[in-house]
């Protein structure tokens, strides 16, 4: 499986690992919880963390085949803005986007990979637009290289809280999720769910109603895929560290191994 396959065996090989659920639903039923009645201020909004470098298609928020001719500007505005709204007016959310802005070198070959992929993702749209004179698949979304800077940009303007690594990205996403105590994590990666984030969310399936009461996505179960595993949640990090590849492990392979394993 390794560990990048991490992510697609709980989307479609480890059944019951993956819940619908309304995340501004959650964050009304978080506010209840901590009400107090009287004088006493109102508790601050829970608080959900954004992984920008999985999630960027999800933040568009647009027609994915918008960006054929040059994307729509204004309809990601709009989104983003009423994204923002319904989150701290109708949920109680506070949003925090997380910004990849590392540059490791054993990242290279995963970053000279995944462009060679893009190359040619690009190279099939202009084939299939040049012959069938038609929109691309969907699945073939290729966001163009200034997206990320326009939806920092958007979140500043929208009042998002927003952050920036600077070493390693997925430590740095961790650390900051679990050290300002974060409800939960959006974000599409094999390296999040292996390190048994508590609440972790889809960026992928993450959806907006028309009339921002909703804000849909998945849920994914680490306890279930880990007992699929015939693993505890605890033991996950020390599985993804014996598939061995990304530094993000090798904290926990030799101080967990002989306790956990």
């Amino acid at each position: 499986m390794g560990v990048q396959g991490f992510q697609e065996y709980l989307e479609k090989r480890c059944p019951g690992a993956a819940i619908p659920v309304d995340l501004l639903k959650l964050g009304r039923t978080a506010g209840r919880q901590h009400h107090h009645p009287g004088p006493l201020p109102l508790p601050p909004p829970a608080r959900i963390l954004i992984d920008a470098d999985s999630g960027l298609q999800r933040l568009y928020g647009g027609y994915q085949t918008d960006w054929v001719c040059g994307g729509e500007w204004n309809a990601m505005l709009g989104y983003l803005s009423a994204l923002s709204q319904a989150c701290l007016y109708q949920g109680g959310l506070e949003l925090v986007v997380v910004f990849n802005g590392t540059l490791g070198k054993e990242r290279w070959p995963e970053w000279a990979r995944r462009a060679q992929g893009q190359r040619q993702t690009a190279q099939l749209i202009v084939n299939h637009v040049g012959s069938k004179a038609t929109p691309p698949p969907r699945a073939w979304f290729l966001p163009p290289a200034c997206l990320s800077h326009c939806v920092r940009l958007a979140m500043f303007r929208f009042r998002v809280r927003v952050v920036q690594t600077l070493e390693d990205h997925h430590q740095e996403v961790l650390s900051l999720y679990r050290d300002f105590g974060f409800c939960g994590l959006i974000a599409q990666d094999s390296e999040f769910a292996l390190c048994n984030v508590p609440a972790y969310f889809s960026s992928h399936a993450l959806k907006l109603s028309w009339n921002g009461k909703n804000l849909t996505t998945h849920q994914y179960l680490l306890s279930e895929a880990a007992r699929q595993l015939g693993l505890k949640t605890q033991q996950l990090p020390c599985f993804a560290a014996l598939l061995g590849r990304y530094s993000t492990f090798r904290k926990y392979s030799y101080l967990k191994f002989h306790i956990l394993c």
